[in-house]
């Protein structure tokens, strides 16, 4: 059951958003979790959610997202997040008060797959995609700091196969398949520096415009698996605030 939801934060007087501080809150976020279930997240690959912090201009407020791709993050920790009122950072020592709980996105594997795959349903050509936080990508043991299309949608398609409960997207090299017929129309991208601890994790932020250039199936595949990424986030530490992405089919 993939689902999202925001809340507002309230910080200490002097004490603003920064762009690591999904990393922190990441740590407040597993001390809601039983002992059992942090364990089950730790031994897991790919984490069930992806959570980030960004400021909202226009309420001139922070908000945290918390997005949850399966039951078990729904009951785990979305659900008693949902109950919590403040919460402690250890890191900053210091406590956040949870103002507002707003469930903004709740949806079924199912019922994405039918909005995007059922014959009837409009076919999109276009989309824009906004890197909201810091993304980034590791292949051969270094970060790649541009958004090449097949790691992007290698990453989609690992989260969903892997979390999806009912329609199972299989087939051998689809990733590079999908990317062929995808291209990059527009993009206004910049180099932004992720701090983790004590580690500088390279990656880019920033907006583009991609088409899709594919048959009917491709292009429904495509618009199904970019509009997962508001819910998933894509690349590497998603589950630390990195990676997190807004779309917006044309």
């Amino acid at each position: 059951m993939p689902a999202s939801l925001e809340i507002v934060l309230n910080l200490p007087e002097n004490e603003k958003v920064h762009r690591a501080m999904g990393s922190i809150l990441q740590g407040a976020l597993m001390e809601i979790l039983d002992s059992e279930s942090a364990d089950k997240l730790h031994e897991d690959g790919l984490r069930p959610y992806s959570q980030y912090v960004y400021f909202n201009k226009g309420r001139q407020l922070p908000i945290w997202r918390v997005n949850v791709l399966n039951d078990w993050a729904y009951e785990k920790l979305l659900i008693p997040l949902m109950n919590q009122e403040k919460l402690f950072l250890k890191h900053k020592n210091y406590q956040v008060n949870l103002l507002e709980h707003n469930m903004i996105a709740e949806e079924t594997y199912e019922s994405i797959a039918d909005r995007f795959m059922e014959k009837s349903s409009p076919i999109s050509h276009d989309i824009d995609v906004n890197f909201i936080t810091t993304t980034s990508f590791r292949r051969d043991g270094k970060y790649v700091i541009f958004p090449e299309l097949y790691l992007i949608i290698q990453s989609l398609l690992n989260r969903w196969n892997a979390f999806s409960d009912s329609f199972v997207i299989e087939e051998e090299n689809l990733s590079h398949i999908l990317a062929t017929f995808c291209q990059i129309k527009e993009y206004n991208l910049y180099t932004q520096n992720f701090l983790l601890e004590h580690q500088k994790i390279n990656g880019f932020c920033g907006s583009m415009r991609l088409n899709f250039e594919g048959n009917e199936t491709v292009n429904r595949l495509l618009s199904l698996l970019f509009s997962y990424a508001n819910y998933s986030g894509v690349g590497i530490k998603t589950a630390l605030g990195m990676g997190a992405i807004k779309t917006k089919l044309k």
